[in-house]
């Protein structure tokens, strides 16, 4: 039988049909709690907890790095505990629906599949021939959009209902909506035309729709072509979670998805919304419809066709785009409408269920912090690395622990696994992702195309170039940052580099068909390799393993140890570092990291220290220190007393040692008692020597020797401070990173527009300092003039606002003419007493 149709699809109703009237008790759906469920409150009871102190240790302004690479990598961060929290959100619940009592009643069942031109026809052909198999009473229907002459007579052969249009819009769903017009069943089966029923298939569900506010039921969607290629089983991987824990979670808060597959609707609920949803993604339309019209929705966990997962990367990256472009639609312009409509159950799971897409974006972020925190030379956290794996290990292993328990709950058993091909999958994946995205908000339309069913072939080096590309810029930033630098920020940066660039690698070689063949052949020649990838196999399947077993019955014992260890742990740490934390003042002159300092740049000896008598004492850890700069004797080393710099600590500021350099030997006693005094000081103190020398050669050799030479006293105390003494040559005076601190910019000027010319200098200066990488990561001690009318508070916000390098200010002498500006100074640091 052939029906042709010329008339437009129905547009969706505005809900003016009346909601689902309330079930009897005795046909009401209920559910059951799956076993293991207690044991996984409990899990993630500890985990929620893990989590929490993890964002309290977390949540410190001092953490915060180089502003922009620390909000993205905070971004990331959010997005992956979101995530981790939206999936125990649902492991909590999770539950199968019970059958209602007494159920006798025969339904009127439409069987439906699509064809479109250029699919499989066998592949169609086995599919009518199942429904048809199907043992409840039904008629079939196969929609087809391109009236095959083939598929015309196979249906008249089966006895299948074959219909076709010739006004074709609103892809798939006004497929379906046009054969629902000759359709009259009670119920409809939708199917993809690669999804092959078993015949007990609306055996198992038609019983659920004795609960008059139940308008569909979704079953799994399981595959049988996994082995078909590396990227069909990842592809596969990233469905067993959703079709298992996750979805039987969303029985308890009525917002089981509808799939475009498998999913059986009562006619009057499809009705009250006007037929099928239109969109890219018309199944997850269609049940935001039916759930805001108020009826209720039931996951069946049971196996009862099976389809086909694309083989290519071609097909996955199709599907995807697909899936990305209209999820994001419905995010943005459905979700708003239907809103007011939704349970607040059913408003997080439509806000957060389109957001799965959004990891293209948090996967792009995660490889560009690496790239970009090593060309820039900055770091987007300030925080120690061994506190950071202290707080976050346990997450981690609390994560795991969780997720291999919910796999109890997974449909079938060699879907167990860590599940690393389809992660890989999805790592390169970002750039469609990102794709559905843009797309999305520039309004560019995305056709809707069946995902292509004709399996894999060859090799897909072009649609891999996007994450080869990605991959070597990860190696060139790795190379390019351990020529830079090598400290553990830096290097955990490369290695952060290294791996993206080996997940990407990895993922590249899985779309090479032909390649990975010819790999396997030549590596089943070597029985030792045979043996690895066998034992690899099971590791990553969990097969014949012994531990996975017993983790999983001693879970909330482990789980509760994980606990008690990071708490007694974190205690001990926490009262080590009380005891034995470096100060502020002395992080700040290490790194530059803290608030910013301020102090007044002297002229003399005696005029520093008639200065500081009038330095207050810090009252508290808030308070930062001021600096204060003390001009000293010409001579080789530092010539200063103990009893000054300890008189400069008890004012509580942080000195600054600034002299000549002049010929000396290291031998003598001034030199030897120079070092003696600032090492037996054990305080921070910042030496800023001003050298004169014949060549940028000896320039660099005498700083060189005279920092070797501190150093090899044994102190650990100075911090090397380096004025350029010709700002326009840096890159030929430059001593070498290892042997400096920090960079003063000495921009000292006057006359009546002397804060403008300093400014000019600066920036002469500071494009100098770009030119060379090293310097990028160097807290800037600036040196400056007062601009007359100002406080120091708003002149240091308007230059560490301009230039964030800037972690230290010294300014110039104050005019005594100016009177305002000495009462808005004292706010801040004392000016100098005449």
């Amino acid at each position: 039988m052939s029906l042709d149709t010329a008339r437009s699809d129905p547009k969706p109703a505005k809900a003016t049909m009346p909601k689902p009237r309330p079930a009897p008790v005795e046909h009401k759906v209920n559910y059951g709690f799956e076993e293991g469920v207690r044991q996984m409150r409990l899990l993630v009871l500890v985990g929620v907890i893990l989590t929490g102190h993890f964002l309290w240790w977390f949540a410190d302004s001092d953490h915060i790095g180089y502003p922009l690479l620390f909000w993205l990598l905070t971004v990331s961060l959010g997005f992956k505990l979101l995530r981790m929290l939206h999936e125990w959100y649902h492991y909590v619940q999770v539950s199968k629906p019970v059958l209602p009592a007494g159920m006798s009643r025969q339904y009127t069942v439409d069987v439906l599949t699509t064809a479109c031109p250029g699919e499989p026809l066998d592949m169609i052909e086995r599919t009518l021939r199942a429904m048809r198999a199907i043992r409840y009473p039904h008629t079939s229907y196969l929609c087809d959009e391109g009236n095959d002459p083939y598929l015309r007579d196979l249906c008249q052969d089966l006895g299948i209902v074959h219909v076709t249009r010739t006004k074709k819009i609103n892809a798939k769903a006004g497929n379906i909506n046009n054969a629902l017009r000759q359709a009259k069943g009670e119920l409809c089966v939708v199917l993809d035309p690669d999804h092959e029923p078993t015949p007990d298939f609306l055996d198992k569900v038609v019983a659920y729709f004795a609960d008059p506010t139940v308008g569909y039921v979704q079953v799994v969607q399981a595959y049988g072509n996994q082995q078909e290629s590396l990227i069909a089983r990842g592809a596969a991987e990233q469905t067993y979670h959703f079709y298992g824990p996750l979805m039987m979670g969303m029985n308890a808060y009525n917002t089981a998805q509808a799939i475009g597959a498998n999913c059986t609707f009562r006619r009057a609920a499809l009705d009250s919304i006007g037929g099928h949803a239109a969109g890219l993604t018309e199944d997850m339309h269609t049940a935001m419809r039916l759930h805001a019209q108020g009826w209720k929705s039931v996951y069946a966990p049971v196996i009862v066709s099976r389809g086909l997962v694309p083989a290519s990367l071609a097909a996955y990256y199709a599907q995807q785009l697909k899936w990305a472009r209209g999820s994001f639609e419905l995010l943005f312009r459905v979700y708003p409408t239907l809103f007011s409509r939704f349970t607040w159950r059913q408003r997080l799971h439509y806000l957060t269920l389109p957001l799965y897409f959004f990891s293209g974006v948090v996967a792009l972020i995660d490889l560009l912090v690496p790239i970009l925190a090593l060309s820039l030379a900055e770091f987007p956290w300030h925080l120690s690395l061994p506190q950071f794996v202290l707080h976050m290990t346990p997450i981690v292993a609390i994560s795991m622990l969780i997720r291999y328990n919910a796999q109890r709950w997974l449909r079938e058993p060699h879907e167990a696994g860590l599940h690393l091909t389809g992660g890989f999958l999805r790592i390169g994946t970002w750039w469609i992702y990102c794709l559905g995205l843009i797309y999305t908000l520039l309004r560019i339309r995305v056709p809707y195309i069946p995902t292509p069913k004709d399996g894999h072939a060859g090799n897909e080096w072009l649609l891999s170039l996007p994450n080869l590309l990605m991959a070597v810029v990860c190696v060139a930033a790795a190379r390019y940052g351990h020529y830079l630098m090598q400290t553990p920020y830096a290097l955990l940066m490369m290695a952060l580099a290294m791996s993206n660039a080996a997940i990407l690698g990895v993922s590249v070689l899985m779309a090479q068909h032909n390649l990975l063949k010819g790999m396997m052949r030549f590596a089943n020649t070597f029985s030792p390799v045979r043996w690895l990838v066998t034992k690899s196999e099971q590791l990553l399947t969990g097969q014949n393993n012994e531990l996975f077993p017993r983790l999983r019955t001693a879970a909330v014992y482990f789980a509760f140890f994980l606990f008690t260890a990071h708490t007694f742990i974190s205690l001990g740490v926490n009262f080590w570092l009380d005891r034995t934390a470096p100060s502020p003042d002395l992080i700040w002159t290490r790194t530059g990291v803290g608030k910013v300092r301020m102090g007044y740049a002297a002229t003399s000896s005696a005029t520093m220290w008639l200065a500081s008598t009038s330095l207050p004492s810090r009252t508290g850890a808030d308070v930062a220190s001021p600096i204060k700069e003390i001009r000293l004797t010409p001579a080789l080393g530092p010539q200063i007393s103990a009893e000054a710099l300890k008189k400069a600590d008890a004012q509580g500021s942080i000195p600054l040692l600034s002299w000549e350099v002049k010929n000396g030997s290291f031998n003598d006693a001034a030199w030897k008692q120079s070092v003696a005094v600032i090492r037996d000081h054990n305080q921070p103190v910042m030496l800023r020597p001003l050298i004169k020398a014949r060549n940028p050669a000896a320039y660099r050799r005498t700083w060189q020797r005279l920092v070797t030479r501190f150093r090899a006293s044994g102190d650990t105390s100075a911090v090397w401070v380096w004025t350029p003494p010709a700002p326009d040559s840096v890159a030929a005076y430059f001593p070498g990173a290892t042997y400096l601190d920090w960079v003063a910019a000495d921009c000292m000027t006057s006359g009546p527009d002397a804060a403008t010319k300093s400014l000019r200098k600066y920036r002469s200066l500071r494009l100098q300092l770009a030119q060379r990488a090293e310097l990028n990561s160097m807290p800037v001690l600036l040196l400056t003039p007062l601009k007359p009318g100002q406080t120091v508070q708003a002149q240091s916000r308007r230059l560490t606002s301009m230039y964030p390098e800037i972690k230290g200010l010294l300014f110039g002498s104050l005019p005594s003419n100016d009177k305002s500006t000495a009462l808005n100074l004292s706010a801040s640091v004392p000016p100098d007493k005449e």
